[in-house]
Order: C-alpha cells, then sequence, then structure tokens
C-alpha cells in the first residue's frame, strides 16, 4: 500500500514538471551601436598610393580595411585642386568606409550627390579634407564618425546645396570645420547638422550665408581652444568678390543651438547667443591688433579658383614688407604718445594706413 502511494506521489510530481511552462528568458537589449571619439588616427592596416581618384559609383559601397590611402604627391597648401587630384570620387548613393586619408595628396574626398562617410580619417588635411562638389536640394550627405587633424583652413566644403550631417567627428587643429561656399559661381541654399563633436583647437566650427537662407544646427558639442561657434557672412555669386561677415553666436534663425548644446571652453565670444555675441566679437576683432582686418585678407571660399605657387611667393614677400612697415609705424606711434593731439591723430593714420597695406598683402596668400 505504502509503496503504491509513493509511486502515485512520484507520477504526480512528474506529471505536474511536464505540466509547468519552460521560463522565459528576456534577452538584454542590445547596447546603442556608437562609434567611438578619438584624439588620434587609428591604427592602419597598410597603405595604398593611387595613381588617379578612386571612384566609387553611384548606389555601390566600398570599405577599406583601415587602409592608408593618398595620391603619394606632396600637398600644396591651399592651392586649390580639381576633381582629377581627389583621393577618392563618391558618386550620387556612394558609401565610403573604413579609411584613412593619407598626407601626399591634395583634395581628399569629393562627393558627386549625396553620399555617406563612415569612419573616414585624415591624418594631414592639405587644402579640404571634404567637399560636396553637387546635391540637390532635399538631399542629405552624411559623416558619421572619423576625425581630422591639422587643416590650415576649411575641412568640410560645401558647394552644391542639400544638408550635410556629421555626428560623432573629432577635428583638432584647424581653421573651418565647415564652410558653405561663400562666392561659388553658383549659390545655393545650404545646412548643416553637427551632433556629437569633439573640436579643439580652431577658429570656427560653421560659416553660413544668412543671405541665401543657410542654417547650421548644433547639438552635443565639446570644444576646447575653438574661436566661435557659428559665423555668419553675406555670400555672393560674384567670383571676383570675397563674402563679408556679418555677424556671429546663436540667433534661433541661422545658427541654431543653446547654450547647454556647447560645453567647454571657446576662446572666442561666438559661442554666445545674439547680438551681443557679434558686438563682442566684432570688439575682440578690432583691438586685438589695432585695426580690424578685412574678410578679404582670409582665405577664398570659392571651390573653382585657382592660385599658383609663384603668386604664393610673392604675396609672402609682400606680406613680409607690410609687417615690417606696419612694425615701425607702431614703434613711432608709441614713441610719441605724449606729443600733441594732432600728432596722436596723425600717427593712428599712418597705423591704419599700414594695417591696409598688411590686408592686401595677406589677400594673396590666404583663400576662403
Amino acid at each position: 500500500m505504502q509503496y503504491r502511494m509513493v509511486l502515485g506521489v512520484a507520477a504526480s510530481l512528474a506529471l505536474g514538471a511536464n505540466a509547468a511552462p519552460n521560463p522565459k528568458i528576456t534577452p538584454a537589449p542590445a547596447a546603442a551601436k556608437k562609434l567611438a571619439l578619438r584624439d588620434s588616427v587609428p591604427a592602419s592596416s597598410g597603405s595604398s598610393a593611387l595613381s588617379a581618384p578612386k571612384t566609387i559609383a553611384a548606389g555601390e559601397a566600398f570599405d577599406g580595411g583601415m587602409f592608408v590611402y593618398d595620391r603619394g604627391v606632396s600637398c600644396e597648401g591651399q592651392s586649390e585642386g580639381g576633381d582629377s587630384d581627389a583621393v577618392f570620387q563618391i558618386e550620387n548613393g556612394g558609401t565610403l568606409s573604413n579609411v584613412i586619408i593619407g598626407p601626399n595628396q591634395m583634395e581628399g574626398v569629393h562627393c558627386q550627390g549625396a553620399c555617406t562617410l563612415e569612419n573616414v580619417w585624415w591624418s594631414a588635411v592639405c587644402e579640404d579634407a571634404f567637399t560636396i562638389k553637387s546635391q540637390e536640394a532635399g538631399e542629405t550627405t552624411y559623416i558619421k564618425g572619423g576625425g581630422a587633424f591639422g587643416a590650415d583652413d576649411k575641412v568640410l566644403q560645401h558647394n552644391g546645396g542639400g544638408t550635410l550631417s556629421v555626428s560623432d567627428f573629432t577635428v583638432e587643429t584647424f581653421g573651418k570645420l565647415y564652410r558653405s561656399c561663400g562666392n561659388c559661381k553658383t549659390m545655393y541654399e545650404r545646412h548643416v547638422i553637427m551632433s556629437g563633436i569633439t573640436a579643439t583647437s580652431g577658429k570656427q566650427l560653421a560659416g553660413i550665408n544668412t543671405n541665401y537662407g543657410d542654417t547650421a544646427t548644433f547639438t552635443n558639442i565639446a570644444v576646447s581652444g575653438v574661436d566661435d561657434i557659428c559665423v555668419k557672412y553675406t555670400g555672393t555669386d560674384d567670383n571676383s568678390q570675397e563674402p563679408t561677415e556679418n555677424g556671429s553666436g546663436a540667433d534661433g534663425t541661422y545658427c541654431i543651438y543653446s547654450e547647454s548644446d556647447i560645453s567647454g571652453d571657446t576662446s572666442g565670444s561666438g559661442s554666445g547667443s545674439g547680438s551681443s555675441a557679434a558686438a563682442s566679437s566684432s570688439a575682440k576683432k578690432t583691438t586685438s591688433s589695432g585695426a580690424a582686418k578685412s574678410t578679404s585678407a582670409k582665405s577664398s571660399d570659392d571651390e573653382e579658383a585657382t592660385s599658383t605657387s609663384s603668386s604664393k611667393k610673392t604675396s609672402t614677400a609682400k606680406s613680409s614688407s607690410a609687417k615690417a612697415t606696419a612694425t615701425s609705424s607702431s614703434t613711432k606711434k608709441s614713441s610719441s604718445s605724449s606729443t600733441k593731439t594732432s600728432s596722436s591723430s596723425k600717427a593712428t593714420k599712418d597705423s591704419d594706413s599700414d594695417a591696409k597695406v598688411e590686408d592686401r598683402a595677406f589677400a594673396g596668400w590666404f583663400r576662403w
């Protein structure tokens, strides 16, 4: 009897075990994929010097496997190159990923229509790192991850229309991270969206043309030693003219960001908002050298103009002469500071004249 009871209990337990549902295991949610920001170029897997630009066809993708690609030629500074000088040409809808652009090149990457760059790095920017040569309104080019180092002037140049979206990007030692072309022969309304940017030692994160309706939007930006977040210009389609600066800082219309979107320190005043930032920026530029430099004394925004090395040498010589003249004038002005008012006025006029000579000399050297 006892034996039958034990068997019955055992059978019941077995039946209960079989009938109980298996525990449901809920997997942990997948971590969001985010490209890590770096403060240096990643290690390369090898190198390749291309004899001609490598073209990525429309809708195709190229994974460089973290090889260093360049053209095996010396950088010629801010001398304009063309499509034939680029390392990569990306056609509309193409994607370039996991590539390091080496220092021995002139033009970096050209995009002929909306394209995508993922984890692309520039170890030493030459004239520009990346240029949107053409793009329709309503189209968007994406730069996801990657970074650029050592740009004398522009990193990302926008000549076509539409939007450029830049995320999780590192830039160090640069002039302008982004510039909407200021005097291309054909001008467009352009937009840039920046998110997750780490920028160190630069002049401007973005330069846009307000008279063409450009906008620049910033979120999650970390800066150190950057003069201005967003600088506004009045652009022109006259290739012989230079754009003029008309302000800087957040305004909610063209330069779109709030104080909470920017962390770190800016050495200039362009991280502020509204007219007060623009006024402060103007005062800073006027007092730093005794006379405000004209925008034509900076580098050209035009991607189609070409300068020669001989003209650069000539402008360098003129620049040195102008600097010497300005220094001499400044010394004379200091030594006669206690003289009568008319003498002080004359010294001021001399200083202003020298500053204008210096501006004209520098105009041949730098390009927007």
